[in-house]
């Protein structure tokens, strides 16, 4: 009996090991084939070294100095290694590592990006498609910093989304930073009356987002954009200032939106400051703003709270009586 018990284990044994060699060796020319094929259609796709560790309940991907990014778009990110770990018995669900310092090459400049810790987790609907059903990403003391200008270093970040089960080709996503401390000169830039602390408390969001492919393994090819976004709930609270915002936008084939987002805005007054110095309204325009806004919020009986709808229609912003000018398109795949 001891015997065959013997067999069996050693039979079993060596069974799992032919399936982790397969698997590993499957995964590694995957990746591989993909970089190729990125690279081949025009896109940045360079690494160093690629290997997959693990032996035996682990297929564990490293990749070694990765870059990947689009030239039509001017994106590029870059890192030292980033790391894709999944238990062999369930090639579905992986959780992904990343470094302590990353870079994000964008047309405004080059984001650097720190963080004590930054990891996530990516599980995908069983099938040959691999179609993303749902994504965290948690980051413990992040900081970025633009050569544009600005910068801060925020408590936590998390960042969530996953396939609704009653909608195709849809996603709800929950975004939240909490104590986001701007760095000194985009202090000033953002305030530079001094009326907010340095900190802001918390930037919230819960959405729902449409696309017009499957977020699969064919997105290349597919294209997904942006068909719709719905807020259903958002906040941003800095010092006694309180930005709230609901409500839906839809997306023309072109990256045009259309809608309404109903804004309120607690304390609204240091509201006007930040939004002249960042491009949101022209700044010969901030008394206009400040005397609308003071009307609106006096009407309203709470003069420290104003709620204004940003209507977007036909390519135009206006928030309630008062135009904004054309709405900025979306960025859109190439």
């Amino acid at each position: 009996m001891m015997r065959f018990i013997t067999i069996i284990v050693f039979v079993l044994a060596a069974f799992w090991g032919g399936w982790w060699f397969v698997g590993s060796t499957a995964e590694q020319r995957a990746v591989t084939a993909l970089f190729a094929r990125q690279t081949a259609e025009g896109r940045t796709a360079t690494y160093s070294s690629l290997a997959v560790e693990g032996f035996p309940s682990r297929f564990d991907l490293t990749v070694n100095d990765i870059a990947l990014g689009d030239p039509a778009s001017g994106i590029t990110w870059r890192a030292p290694f980033a790391q894709l770990l999944a238990l062999s018995y369930n090639p579905y669900h992986f959780i992904a590592a990343l470094p302590h310092q990353q870079t994000l090459a964008t047309p405004d400049g080059t984001l650097s990006v720190t963080s004590d810790t930054m990891r996530a987790s990516l599980a995908f609907v069983p099938g040959l498609a691999f179609a993303l059903d749902e994504i965290v990403v948690v980051a413990d003391k992040l900081g970025l910093t633009s050569t544009a200008g600005w910068g801060g270093t925020m408590d936590q970040f998390r960042f969530a989304t996953r396939q609704m089960p009653d909608r195709r080709f849809a996603h709800e996503i929950g975004v939240e930073a909490d104590r986001l401390t701007l760095s000194p000169a985009f202090k000033a830039q953002l305030d530079p009356n001094g009326a907010l602390p340095s900190t802001i408390e918390q930037i919230h969001l819960d959405a729902e987002a449409g696309f017009s492919a499957a977020l699969d393994r064919h997105a290349a090819r597919t294209k997904p954009r942006l068909t719709d976004l719905t807020i259903k709930e958002s906040h941003l609270t800095w010092g006694d200032m309180v930005l709230s915002a609901t409500g839906k936008l839809t997306f023309t084939p072109d990256g045009t939106p259309e809608g309404r987002i109903d804004l309120r805005a607690k304390n609204w007054r240091a509201m006007i400051g930040a939004a002249a110095a960042l491009g949101l309204i022209r700044p010969e325009m901030a008394p206009t703003w400040q005397n609308m806004l003071d009307t609106l919020a006096k009407s309203g009986g709470d003069p420290t709270t104003v709620d204004l709808p940003l209507e977007i229609n036909k390519g135009w912003m206006s928030f309630g009586p008062l135009p904004l000018g054309p709405v900025p398109r979306l960025p859109l795949w190439q």
